[in-house]
């Protein structure tokens, strides 16, 4: 907090020590005073006796933390302040459809929450990621998403293809060791075939739904999405750190700016992607 300044104790200490000198010459000075002379020597007096009361008070609370009452108006002009700053936030965030916002990914929640999301879509589900091997480590993923597509959901699947030459691009191994450009490319494959059951699984079927899958064979996937219904989380893959520790956040509303932004970049990429 910034310290108050003490120029006006120095003026009013002055003001109150000419007053109480003025106040000695009258009363010294003259003889025998009328009762008017007597009333206003009392009367500078008192005023550079409250003067300097007041200074010397002031300078007292100073010293031992502040007088309340400025403490208080402080306090009360720094909440303003933080509210002015958290309205236009609200505003933003009700324009934009930014819900919450993580500094890492991993904090929103674990495996079941992400798969309890998962079993309460109804219409659609995006999934875009350079490998989104997590998910196929969901309890029940599979069956859940053979479910889901059967009960009329529509899933896309969008990954990176182990052949995408540019797939190093987004390996980090010289500053991340438990990852490789060879370990990606073995997330890539299982979580290939897990997708692939689901569809072999479906293909046999009458399903209300449907399920596809594609890959990238050359271009980059720089962000993970998922987006499932009206809600859509998107985590913003860093370059020093694994996905589960790069920031993410929270979109709610399809009509909102972040989920169009996102969803823009999912079906630009859907379009260059390829059946495996």
């Amino acid at each position: 907090m910034k310290q108050p300044t003490r120029t006006p104790q120095i003026v009013f200490l002055l003001l109150g020590g000419l007053l109480l000198f003025i106040a000695y010459l009258l009363a010294t000075l003259i003889t025998n005073p009328t009762e008017s002379e007597k009333f206003w020597t009392n009367s500078i007096q008192n005023i550079a006796f409250i003067i300097l009361t007041i200074v010397i008070v002031d300078f007292l609370w100073q010293i031992i933390g502040g007088e309340p009452v400025r403490e208080t108006l402080n306090t009360l002009a720094a909440t303003l302040s933080e509210m002015r700053a958290s309205v236009v936030l609200l505003e933003d965030s009700k324009k934009t459809g930014l819900h919450r916002l993580f500094s890492v990914s991993g904090a929103l929640g674990s495996h079941r929450e992400w798969m309890d999301r998962l079993k309460q879509t109804r219409a659609k589900v995006d999934l875009l990621g350079y490998t989104l091997h997590v998910w196929t480590r969901g309890e029940n993923f599979e069956q859940e998403m053979i479910a889901l597509v059967k009960a009329g959901v529509h899933v896309r699947i969008l990954i990176m293809d182990e052949t995408n030459p540019n797939l190093h691009s987004l390996v980090n191994e010289n500053q991340i060791s438990s990852i490789s450009v060879t370990s990606v490319k073995a997330e890539i494959g299982v979580a290939k075939n897990a997708f692939l059951t689901i569809a072999t699984e479906l293909e046999n079927q009458s399903p209300l739904g449907s399920f596809e899958l594609r890959t990238l064979k050359e271009d980059l996937i720089v962000s993970q999405i998922c987006r499932t219904d009206s809600r859509l989380t998107a985590v913003q893959y860093l370059y020093s750190v694994v996905a589960s520790r790069s920031p993410l956040i929270d979109v709610r509303g399809m009509d909102t700016e972040l989920f169009q932004v996102y969803m823009d970049e999912f079906d630009a990429l859907w379009d260059l992607g390829t059946a495996p």
